[in-house]
């Protein structure tokens, strides 16, 4: 099935058009499926997929819930289409290069392009409110290894959709990292009150929380400069989490009591 998939995303083009977050392989499920997970992108898809429900094959196109009402429109309109969900399409054809062939062609119009990038999803929370977010696919559960933006952390703290496992994920107590972009420069932190990790994140973001050199650094250079990301997550006593983050920020060497050097980012 995964080589199928990628046969239809490469042969069609629209392999071209994206780039690839994770290959995922779920063929030893009862119902066998495939994807390819897709980074961030203007036109709100999150996935491609192909599930292996017998005596027929599907191929899905899994999207945010609010997909540009045309793009959506035009995706419905297409030959095959047999269910339609607030978050995905799915095809059932003869020829899928066909079909993926079709779809890489809407999505390479001047006007879909332009349609898409204009319906940005805005924050809403007061102190951020209007700015420009990016689409995150919520519905994913892995954290580890993995970065966010600080736009990416507000767009995950808004998502009030049902589909949003990522903030109930990040919700949890723990200890985390936020790094320069080349890993040198280093903060660790740790959530041990309500709202668990993307709650502290949130708190850096409103407030620059109480961070002294974490905070110099970003008054130089600007939070985009900064990457987020979870260390582990900690089931225990505010004590219990406070020594961990103590042992990660000396495994890390991420303290500095003296002048701040841009690198070392915690203060004590």
């Amino acid at each position: 099935m995964f080589n199928l998939l990628e046969s239809i995303l490469v042969s069609s083009g629209l392999a071209s058009l994206f780039e690839i977050k994770k290959r995922e392989d779920n063929t030893l499920e009862a119902t066998p499926w495939v994807a390819y997970r897709l980074k961030t992108n203007i036109y709100k898809i999150r996935s491609f997929e192909l599930w292996n429900a017998e005596p027929n094959t599907i191929f899905r196109v899994y999207h945010a819930p609010d997909l540009n009402e045309g793009l959506k429109t035009i995706f419905e309109s297409l030959p095959g289409v047999v269910k339609i969900k607030s978050y995905y399409i799915d095809y059932q054809v003869a020829d899928f290069v066909q079909l993926a062939t079709t779809i890489a062609e809407i999505l390479t119009s001047d006007e879909v392009i332009k349609e898409s990038k204009a319906t940005s999803r805005l924050a809403h929370t007061s102190k951020f409110e209007g700015l420009k977010l990016p689409d995150v696919d919520t519905s994913m559960e892995d954290v580890f290894g993995q970065t966010f933006s600080w736009k990416e952390v507000i767009a995950i703290w808004e998502d009030k959709t049902e589909e949003n496992k990522l903030k109930k994920v990040l919700s949890q107590n723990g200890i985390y990292i936020q790094r320069s972009i080349d890993g040198t420069s280093r903060y660790i932190g740790s959530a041990y009150g309500s709202g668990g990790i993307i709650g502290r994140w949130m708190a850096h973001l409103e407030f620059l929380g109480n961070a002294h050199h974490l905070n110099l650094y970003v008054l130089e250079n600007g939070y985009d400069s900064l990457l987020f990301s979870v260390i582990e997550f900690i089931e225990g006593t505010d004590s219990e989490i406070i020594q961990k983050e103590s042992l990660w920020k000396k495994t890390l060497g991420t303290v500095n009591r003296g002048p701040y050097n841009e690198i070392q980012l915690n203060k004590n």
